[in-house]
């Protein structure tokens, strides 16, 4: 699999020549010249792989899920980030080797992925990752009003001031379906009366 990575990205051997020169340098701007450089790789080629998205933040965004270790190509691409926002930040010799290899395997792993395959796996991922975030909104909501109502009930039945709560609650809900609801439907049942005798005398009046 090497070899063929190695055939992969040979087309960006003279890139790669820069980042070894930085490195043969063995200075702190050197290995910071190497760790800009290599980014510079990695966006070529997804720039090649004409992978969607306006930067390469969003060009990784859509394919991490198609790499092998992604977690080790944020971490590279953050120390990349360190380098350009922070002047005084340096790396190590050995901080360096790990953070070029974090970039090499996925820029190894990106060069070999095939458009088509990945516009399938992709469609299939997003799916599925926006399929569970929706479960797990529901879920997040479902657990609220469930805590929510738990916690309402226990002090409702539990506390004095819960009791004394019911009782007003329960004495107004009684109020309003014995005596205003009562009242409205005597209201209406008398109104359809008079409206029903009216519609009879003036049917007898027409005749």
């Amino acid at each position: 699999m090497k070899e063929e990575n190695d055939s992969l990205l040979s087309n960006y051997q003279e890139l790669w020549n820069r980042v070894d020169k930085d490195l043969e340098e063995g200075s702190y701007s050197g290995y910071k010249m190497a760790i800009i450089e290599t980014e510079k790789i990695l966006a070529v080629v997804l720039d090649d792989k004409k992978f969607s998205g306006k930067n390469t933040d969003e060009k990784i965004h859509n394919v991490k899920n198609l790499l092998h270790n992604p977690e080790k190509l944020d971490y590279a691409r953050s120390m990349y980030k360190k380098i350009i926002q922070e002047p005084g930040f340096d790396v190590s010799e050995n901080d360096t080797k790990e953070i070029l290899t974090g970039y090499y395997d996925s820029i190894s792993n990106i060069a070999e992925i095939r458009k088509k395959d990945s516009s399938k796996r992709e469609r299939i991922k997003l799916l599925l990752s926006k399929y569970y975030q929706d479960i797990a909104k529901k879920i997040k909501k479902i657990s609220f009003v469930v805590i929510f109502s738990l916690s309402m009930i226990l002090i409702l039945t539990d506390t004095s001031p819960g009791k004394a709560t019911t009782q007003v609650i329960t004495d107004f809900t009684r109020f309003l379906f014995y005596t205003v609801l009562f009242g409205v439907v005597k209201i209406l049942f008398v109104v359809l009366i008079i409206v029903g005798l009216l519609y009879y005398w003036k049917s007898r009046k027409d005749k």
